[in-house]
């Protein structure tokens, strides 16, 4: 049995990405079951890659909250680099959604609310999280939810460091190449409370061109299941002008407000349908928090016409949208990250407004087999290949073509030859 420092038993391969390699392991101090994430061995003499892992560490230490993964330890010799993490067992959003179908109204507004409140500290203590998406929150008890993966985080004062994000997570105003601001998570927060609902990705489906430019022309249409109230927090989240998408912590009051007069079963699967941004919601709301004067929806459109030079950075350039295509590079001022992964839910039975839309439970999605630990050399073995299914963690969107079944959502398309975030702590493949 291979030890980490003197100190970290090292157990099993549990999740492998395009960066780094985690495995199962226990602290001998203390008796405590640990995450340990290697740098991959390929990657260690990267000075651009190397910098990303020690910031990704350096964030997650910095931010000390019950909602992000807490940091043991930080491991750097000549040989290895490897952060130690608490270890999270159970199912991340993304797996669960595959795999159960939608969580009912009630635990999805639950469970986002956390999230909120998560997102909030950390915008707090100075960070964006920039990758905020299903398959990077892990399912914390009854009701809460912990962030795992900070790969791609920044501060959020940054405004030249190179990223890359998942595009059906991505804001609208990222997609058209503007900078980057602490409303990109409020962004994807919306997405993954849509999908926590209905069980399906909102944005999925085509090219990254058509996802990027659908976020910036379309919206989803309320389900007839999901309750006009909660909806109204979703729409906040999604709105358009980042000014427009709420303070978190009184979102995240709204959702813990709504919870106890929610659903408490889940509806089967609903498929996503979009409308024109310019067309007014079929449901009447005040937002949650009051709308600020922001940037027109007509100039934001506008920044994301082909020609216009404020698109999305690949490296260190500015290139084309189409160049996104084979890059899938986004420069995020202040922070992101990038989860190329994952999936989502719905609400109570009393705001059902069609009897098309059952309040059942759902038992679609197919369950996966699950892989044993795969066998290697321990703690200078990161770049050895792993026999877990769904080896590659860290994934951009690769939407072209294929329906809106949860395991096809563009969160899980490998990109093994991008630096990118990886899944931390998850003890789960294919994250």
């Amino acid at each position: 049995m291979n030890t980490l420092a003197d100190r970290f038993v090292l157990e099993s391969e549990i999740a492998r990405g395009a960066v780094g390699v985690v495995w199962r392991g226990t602290d001998r101090v203390t008796g405590r079951s640990v995450a340990v994430k290697f740098l991959r061995e390929e990657l260690r003499g990267d000075p651009a890659v190397v910098e990303s892992f020690f910031a990704e560490a350096e964030v997650l230490g910095a931010i000390d909250h019950p909602g992000v993964v807490e940091v043991r330890d930080f491991v750097h010799t000549d040989s290895v680099l490897a952060v130690v993490l608490e270890l999270i067992d159970g199912l991340d959003l993304r797996e669960h959604l595959r795999i159960h179908g939608p969580l009912p109204a009630a635990e999805a507004a639950a469970r986002c609310a956390s999230a909120a409140e998560t997102l909030a500290a950390v915008h707090r203590a100075g960070f964006l999280h920039g990758d905020v998406k299903p398959g990077n929150l892990m399912l914390d008890g009854d009701d809460g939810a912990k962030f795992i993966d900070f790969g791609i985080a920044r501060a959020a004062e940054s405004t030249s460091l190179p990223s890359h994000g998942t595009p059906e997570y991505t804001a609208p105003e990222v997609a058209s190449g503007a900078s980057a601001c602490p409303g990109i998570d409020n962004y994807a927060l919306g997405l993954v409370l849509y999908e926590a609902l209905t069980g399906r990705s909102a944005y999925r489906g085509g090219s990254i061109t058509d996802v990027l430019d659908r976020h910036l022309t379309r919206i989803p249409v309320k389900p007839a299941a999901v309750d006009p109230e909660l909806w109204a927090v979703v729409e906040t989240l999604l709105s358009l002008d980042p000014e427009r998408r709420g303070d978190l912590d009184r979102i995240a009051a709204e959702l813990r407000r709504l919870a106890p007069g929610l659903a408490d079963r889940a509806t089967a699967p609903i498929e996503p349908e979009l409308r024109d941004r310019h067309e007014a919601s079929a449901v009447a709301h005040s937002p949650v928090t009051p709308p600020a004067p922001g940037p027109r929806a007509e100039d934001v459109r506008e920044r994301a016409r082909p020609g216009r030079r404020h698109l999305l950075p690949v490296g260190a350039g500015a290139l084309g949208l189409a160049a996104a295509v084979a890059f899938v590079f986004f420069a995020l001022p202040g922070g992101g990250s990038g989860e190329g992964e994952n999936v989502a839910d719905p609400p109570t039975a009393e705001a059902s407004e069609s009897p098309d839309e059952p309040d059942k439970p759902t038992a679609e999605a197919s369950e996966e087999p699950d892989g044993g630990p795969s066998e290697t050399d321990g703690p200078e073995g990161p770049g050895t290949d792993s026999g877990t299914p769904g080896a590659e963690t860290d994934d951009l969107s690769d939407s072209e073509g294929g329906g809106n079944a949860p395991d096809e959502s563009n969160e899980g398309a490998p990109v093994d030859q991008m630096p990118g975030s990886d899944v931390i702590g998850s003890p789960l493949p294919g994250n």
